[in-house]
C-alpha cells in the first residue's frame, strides 16, 4: 500500500494536515506507541491509545483542546 494511502487511513490525519509542525511519539513499557502529539508552536494535538492485554489496540483518542 503506498505511503499517502496509509495516512489517509490514519486516525491522526486530520490532526497532521492541521498541525504542519513537529510530530512526537511516545512508547509503553512493552514498545508499543502510547501517544502522538502533533505540535505548531500556537499549539497542539494529542492521540493516546490504549490496548487490551493480549496488545491489540482497543482505543485512539484524540484530545484536541
Amino acid at each position: 500500500m503506498p505511503f499517502r494511502n496509509v495516512l489517509a487511513a490514519c486516525p491522526c490525519a486530520a490532526a497532521l494536515a492541521a498541525h504542519a509542525g513537529s510530530v512526537s511519539y511516545s512508547y509503553d513499557a512493552l514498545g508499543r506507541l502510547a501517544s502522538t502529539v502533533y505540535s505548531n508552536g500556537a499549539s497542539s494535538t494529542t492521540i493516546t491509545y490504549s490496548y487490551d492485554p493480549a496488545g491489540n489496540r482497543t482505543s485512539v483518542v484524540n484530545t484536541t483542546p
